[in-house]
């Protein structure tokens, strides 16, 4: 027992050069390849993001178009009610009968189009955003999306476009 308590100066050089030979060996092979592959996946990590915040931005961007592509037909379809209605008040004064079926069909036509219009001003933004946020989500995922998930995920994104 009393040879364990006894301190032995040889023993403790030796256990200071295994120490720093075992320091120096895990410092050249393990401790730079584990900071090399975490500084790539920071790099990686930081890309993703960059591509995310593009997308973001382009799905931003497609969103105003796509407001300001309503407003347009908004103030459009106003033009045209406006317009029908002066030419059914001009209408009116000479044939009366005839005048209120012209507008009416104004009307409902312009209401046909204005609704096609819009339409497809939805459909089409709307598949804008599903594609780029397919392309976002294949970019952060770092795999390519498959053709079930890929109707999966239009579904859904068109869902909730559909309810917001």
């Amino acid at each position: 027992m009393e040879n364990l308590m006894r301190f032995d100066t040889g023993l403790m050089f030796w256990t200071w050069v295994t120490f720093l030979v075992v320091l120096v060996i895990l410092g050249t092979k393990a401790w730079k390849p584990m900071m090399n592959a975490l500084e790539k996946r920071e790099a990686f990590i930081k890309d993703s993001l960059a591509q995310a915040n593009e997308a973001r931005l382009e799905a931003e961007r497609v969103a105003k178009a796509y407001d300001e592509m309503v407003a347009k037909a908004r103030r459009e379809a106003q033009e045209i009610v406006a317009a029908g209605k002066t030419t059914a008040e001009k209408l009116k004064a000479d044939i009366l009968d005839e005048a209120k079926a012209k507008a009416d069909a104004l009307l409902v036509q312009a209401g046909r189009q204005i609704d096609s219009e819009r339409d497809k001003a939805i459909a089409e933004i709307r598949n804008q955003i599903v594609d780029l946020s397919l392309f976002a989500a294949a970019k952060v995922i770092g795999k390519a999306v498959s053709k079930e998930d890929n109707e999966r995920l239009i579904n859904e994104t068109l869902q909730e476009i559909g309810q917001s």
